[in-house]
Parts: C-alpha cells; sequence; structure tokens
C-alpha cells in the first residue's frame, strides 16, 4: 500500500494477513514509556530484481536488533531466507527539535530468489516484541497480490459494526505485472471471495456462507460496501473470511474480521419490588435480550430520590450491568432510570418506582433494668436517685440519631432532646405522672404515660424507740419464765435430804 515517500508498518498487520500470530508492532500497544517508531523509507510493494537495499529511521538506539527476510510467497508460507543480528550501519542525527534519532540501512542479496517477501526488524531489547515490516516482490515470479488491513483498528479482534451498511476498507498490493489500478476499475481483473459464518463466541459454530458483493479499486486502497438487507444478515457476530484471486488464479492471503450486525434495539424487562420500607434493599434485576447470542450491552442507571435529588449510582451500587442494588433511606417514591445501549447504538429506556414506606419507632422505657408499659404504676424511693431511660428505643438507621424526646410531668413540658430522665431533673413536689413522646424525622411518633409513687422513708427515732420496748419486753418474758420456773419446781422435789428437829428424832 502506497503511504508516500516513508511508510512504518506495523508487523502485526502483516503477520495477521499471513495467517500468523499476531506480534505487538507499535508503541501505543507495547507496554513502554517511550513511543517506538521505526521507518522505511521504501514502500510495501516495492520490487527488487537482486539485491535488497532498505534503509529508515528510527526513534530509539538499535543497539539490539534482529532483521530477517521471510518467503510468504503462499498464503500458509513462512519461510525464513535470510537474518542478522545487526544492520549493515546505524548513524545518529539530531532533528529539529533536538531530539536524537537513528538513520539506517541494510542489504540483502538474492540474486537467484524469486518471491513474495516479508522485511521485519525486530526491537530485542524492549520489554515486550516490537517489530516493524515492509512487504517487497523480489525477481520475477511468484508474486501474488497481497490484502493489507487499513490501519491497526482494523485487525481480527477489532470488531466492525454494521447497523445497516458498512465499507469494509483494505489496503491491496499487487504484483508489479498487473495492470494498474485503473485499468483494473474498467477491466475488473480481481474477483473478490467473500463468505462470513456465525460466530457469536470469537470462533464459528456453522459452515462459512459465501456471499456477492461489490468492489471498488481506488489507487492501492480495496473498498467493500456490505448491505446487510440485501445480503440478509440477522442481527448477530459473525467472522469473516476474505481474499482477492488474479485472472491469473493468483491468490491473496485471506482477512480474518469480526463483524456485528445490530440493527435492532434489545428487549428489557424489568423485575422488582415496586413497594419497601426504610432501610431496606432494593434490587432492581434487567432481563436483556438482544436477539442474538454474545451481544454486548452497557446499563447507565440513575436515581431520583423522594426529596427530588437525581443522582448517579455508586461503584458499589453496581453489581453487574443488568442489576442494581442500592439501600432506601428516605420515605417516599424512588424513581429509577435505566438506558441500555447495545453494540449497534440502539438503546431503550426503562423506569421503575418503588413506593417506600416510613418505619415508626418502637419505644422501649426502663426502670432499673425493667421494662415500663403504658399506664404503669413505678414506685421510686423519695431520697433516692434513679433514671427513666429510652436508650433501647429502636427504629431504622436512617431515624434512630434523628428521634426527639420529650418528656412531660403532669402534663407539662420537662425537657426535651434527651433520652432519659433523672431524680435531678424534677425540682416540683407532690409530682404523680411522666410522659414520653418521641418523634422521627417523618413525622411518626411513639408515647408512654405511666404513674409514680414515693415509697417514704421510716424515721430514725421511731425505729429507736421501737428498739428499746421491744428490748424491755424481752427482757419481761424472760422474767416471768423465770418466776413460773421458781415456782413450778416445789421443796419436795428437791434432790436435798430435808432435816427434822432434834425432838422429832428422839422420837
Amino acid at each position: 500500500m502506497l503511504r508516500g515517500n516513508s511508510s512504518s508498518i506495523c508487523l502485526v498487520s502483516i503477520l495477521s494477513m499471513l495467517f500468523l500470530a499476531p506480534i505487538v508492532l507499535d508503541a501505543s500497544s507495547a507496554k513502554t514509556s517511550t513511543v517506538l517508531t521505526l521507518e522505511f523509507d521504501q514502500v510495501d510493494g516495492i520490487h527488487y530484481s537482486n539485491v535488497i537495499n532498505i534503509s529508515g529511521s528510527s526513534s530509539v538506539p538499535l543497539n539490539s536488533v534482529e532483521i530477517t527476510l521471510w518467503n510468504v510467497t503462499s498464503h500458509d508460507q513462512y519461510e525464513l531466507l535470510n537474518s542478522s543480528s545487526s544492520l549493515l550501519t546505524v548513524t545518529p542525527y539530531e532533528t529539529d527539535s533536538g531530539v536524537t534519532n537513528w538513520y539506517w540501512n541494510h542489504e540483502f542479496d538474492h540474486t537467484s530468489e524469486s518471491c513474495t517477501c516479508l522485511v521485519r526488524i525486530s526491537l530485542l531489547e524492549q520489554t515486550d516484541l516490537v517489530s516493524f515490516g515492509l512487504t517487497i516482490y523480489l525477481g520475477t515470479t511468484n508474486h501474488r497480490p497481497v490484502l493489507m488491513y487499513e490501519s491497526d483498528f482494523d485487525q481480527t479482534s477489532h470488531v466492525m459494526l454494521a447497523t445497516e451498511n458498512v465499507t469494509l476498507q483494505y489496503g491491496l498490493l499487487l504484483p508489479p505485472n498487473l495492470l494498474s489500478f485503473d485499468s483494473l476499475v474498467a477491466n475488473p481483473d480481481v474477483i473478490t471471495s467473500f463468505s462470513v459464518c456465525p460466530a457469536p463466541y470469537g470462533v464459528c459454530t456453522d459452515d462459512y456462507t459465501s456471499l456477492t458483493v461489490l468492489h471498488e479499486l481506488s489507487n492501492d486502497d480495496f473498498e467493500i460496501t456490505l448491505d446487510t438487507f440485501d445480503i440478509n444478515l440477522p442481527d448477530g457476530l459473525y467472522l469473516i473470511d476474505l481474499y482477492v484471486q488474479t485472472m491469473s488464479l493468483k491468490e491473496s492471503n485471506s482477512i480474518m474480521q469480526y463483524l456485528a450486525v445490530d440493527r435492532n434495539p434489545p428487549n428489557v424487562t424489568v423485575a422488582s419490588v415496586s413497594e419497601s420500607f426504610e432501610s431496606e434493599t432494593i434490587t432492581v434485576d434487567l432481563d436483556v435480550d438482544d436477539g442474538y447470542d454474545g451481544s454486548v450491552y452497557s446499563t447507565t442507571w440513575t436515581i431520583i430520590e423522594p426529596d427530588g435529588e437525581l443522582r448517579a449510582v455508586t461503584s458499589t451500587e453496581i453489581l453487574a450491568d443488568n442489576r442494581l442494588s442500592f439501600i432506601a433511606d428516605k420515605q417516599g417514591v424512588y424513581q429509577i432510570f435505566g438506558l441500555i445501549r447495545d453494540t449497534g447504538g440502539n438503546f431503550v429506556n426503562i423506569q421503575h418506582n418503588v413506593t417506600v414506606a416510613n418505619v415508626e419507632p418502637v419505644l422501649d422505657l426502663r426502670f432499673d433494668g425493667f421494662k415500663i408499659e403504658n399506664n404503669q404504676i413505678v414506685t421510686v424511693k423519695s431520697n433516692d436517685q434513679w433514671c427513666f431511660s429510652a436508650n433501647q428505643t429502636t427504629d431504622t438507621s436512617n431515624d434512630i440519631d434523628s428521634l426527639e424526646y420529650n418528656w412531660f410531668v403532669d402534663g407539662k413540658s420537662l425537657l426535651s432532646g434527651r433520652s432519659y430522665l433523672l431524680s435531678s431533673d424534677i425540682k416540683t413536689e407532690d409530682w404523680e405522672e411522666i410522659t414520653l413522646t418521641l418523634k422521627d424525622n417523618n413525622g411518626a411518633s411513639s408515647s408512654i404515660t405511666f404513674s409514680v409513687e414515693e415509697q417514704k422513708s421510716q424515721d430514725d427515732s421511731s425505729l429507736r424507740t421501737f428498739t428499746i420496748w421491744t428490748v424491755l419486753l424481752l427482757i419481761l418474758i424472760l422474767s416471768a419464765i423465770v418466776f413460773i420456773r421458781k415456782k413450778v419446781i416445789s421443796p419436795q422435789e428437791s434432790d436435798f435430804v430435808r432435816w427434822s428437829d432434834k425432838k422429832s428424832f428422839d422420837d
């Protein structure tokens, strides 16, 4: 393909053209920090009779290179003819911008060789193999046409898109002994072979089908216009096999390329709940059918919250292109929008609404660890310190921190903004009833009312009096017991011998 006075050709194009494994050629594809360029002064398709003399320039030093010459006359041929670990000459020079580049040249002497050949220069010092190539015709025979990708983006890995019509452009090199391109337009001596096979996953799932297509030749450009309606190609992914043939039956290499036909928008259905509660997770699933296997689509999500705020979704909320999951932390209607765009640029808009209901707070009031119920009577010590606590009250996570607490004593407001009430907070006497109300940020409220009794403390003097009388009573009881015991035990019951008077003894 003619490219002016010089050409810089990526070898991946050449190798793909020749059914070889792709090799990274340009620096933008290589994982290098510097843009690498190596240009040939010659153009693709140049004809040499015997000695090959090539030259060019490079943006990188050429200290470690390999230059090779390959015979690619047949479409499946890749025969090494010559190689060298160095170039014939390398000369540094300074560009107008003050950057150092290098001139180079090399020769191959193959007087007896005739072929369609490929010259390749590989930069061996690069982390990734970076190569540059030039297609030449050598000698007088074994010359065939060569199809070349128009750009690096037209390689097999790139998918050409066809919504209605698609134009495929390639470079076409013709052997030196063939007619000119201008003559070929009028006298089409080039026959195009164009076939496709369904390839939803990168490989053909059925046989190739030959299609009749028209081509145009202009200078060195080979152009095919594909009308998908005329050739009756339904939506799908296809693999193209393209080659040309001259009237002398010389076949070119095959061009392999993927083609996506996508004329119709996808069908989309939504699966999700329509009602939910605050702090619950809402999941929206999309069932996307684009009409063929292997289709690719993307989804752009947007949410309008109940307060009217429009927001994009976060990366953590997108579980997949067809699934969205987020926590509803507000009461009201959530509007969920999805823009689904397929490979062909066809898009579908969907909207799904979810009504989120508020969850009322559950009041939990406790005294000394025991839960207080509504209308309950609670006894407290008048001279003791106590606390009524509602810290165990529950609500949704978005509302719990914003609950409004209000305490009332005998119907009068005492304090607010606090979840507990201390004995020291009440400054009045003869109070009987306490009411606690709470409200969340959505207006939902809950309350509890209970009565309080004060337990009177006993007087210390009374206690002392009681104690004295108790002791006296005990003493009295003990004395009575002793007295009665003395009365009960009579003299005759004594164990001691009783002595009678002397007179009686004498008798």
